[in-house]
């Protein structure tokens, strides 16, 4: 993918703009989807929806001339959005991996079980780079349970031998390759490995990201052409991608659809305008009124003095 057509202040405000529409709206339908009913798959695909949600934040909040955030001055340098957009990529591919209908229990049972060992195994990794030693035992055991089950697993039996081999040693977060996944999407696979290169390029700062730096100019955080069209690109994308993903989670929580008001949807935390109003405040309710004494008592009281 070539350097963006040339983007001027007022395109980028509608690229930005889109993007602020985008996660509004998402967000609200998040908000409104949690703690409903749903089939296993789409639990999993609600909390990815979730992350992107969180992507979606930090994107508009390091992008420049956001409403979202206050601040003396603008990061106008792709690498400043570059890790956020490439989280909506990864997120928007698993969440339709995870939200796709399985054709039976056994393929839904092995979709999340393969995805469980993949994080069991990248656990045991982590504690063990780290020099943890207290858990790994607990993850031996998960993981080699998770095994199990996936061989016992009709569907995950009838896949390739080298599939089930990659997705036993934990390789494999999803059955489906990434390049099935985008076909599945309509992401044209050369488009995608050129955007997702080109932003990791920026994330872990390798040398596309600063060979044509310029004084006072790309790269450098001031306002420039270059920046200001990668930037516009990676908002109107993630905006398509954060639309698409609250199209399918409307999808499945039909009762969600009336809270997507565009920058006007209603979602706490955000910016001012969007926050839902405040309850009205509780009533204090009036002491009670004293109780009048009865002549019983009043006798009582006269007989032993209290």
């Amino acid at each position: 993918m070539g350097k963006p057509a040339a983007v001027d202040r007022s395109t980028y405000e509608q690229a930005i703009a889109e993007f602020d529409l985008a996660i509004c709206e998402a967000i609200a339908v998040s908000q409104a989807s949690s703690w409903r009913q749903a089939t296993m798959n789409v639990g999993y695909a609600s909390y990815v929806f979730t992350r992107m949600c969180g992507a979606g934040v930090s994107f508009i909040r390091a992008a420049p001339k956001s409403r979202w955030v206050r601040a003396d001055f603008d990061d106008w340098q792709l690498g400043a959005v570059a890790g956020h957009a490439r989280s909506l990529l990864d997120g928007f591919l698993l969440f339709n991996y995870l939200i796709e209908p399985a054709k039976s229990e056994a393929e839904m049972g092995a979709r999340i079980n393969v995805m469980h060992l993949n994080d069991c195994t990248r656990r045991i990794e982590l504690h063990t780079n780290q020099g943890l030693t207290q858990h790994l035992e607990g993850f031996g055991k998960q993981r080699e349970e998770l095994r199990q089950r996936l061989e016992q697993n009709e569907y995950f039996k009838s896949l390739p031998a080298g599939v089930q081999k990659n997705c036993l040693n934990g390789r494999f977060l999803m059955i489906d390759t990434r390049d099935e996944m985008l076909a599945k999407v309509g992401f044209q696979k050369g488009q995608f490995d050129a955007l997702y290169d080109l932003w990791s390029q920026h994330v872990h700062v390798l040398p596309l990201s600063f060979y044509r730096m310029e004084p006072n100019g790309r790269g450098t955080g001031v306002e420039n052409e270059a920046d200001r069209g990668y930037i516009a690109q990676a908002l109107r994308i993630g905006a398509a991608l954060l639309t698409q993903a609250t199209d399918k989670m409307v999808e499945q929580f039909p009762e969600t659809a009336s809270v997507r008001k565009g920058t006007k949807s209603k979602f706490r935390p955000g910016p001012s305008e969007n926050l839902p109003p405040k309850p009205a405040p509780v009533q204090k309710s009036s002491p009670p009124a004293p109780v009048k004494e009865s002549l019983l008592a009043a006798a009582m009281k006269k007989i032993y003095g209290r």
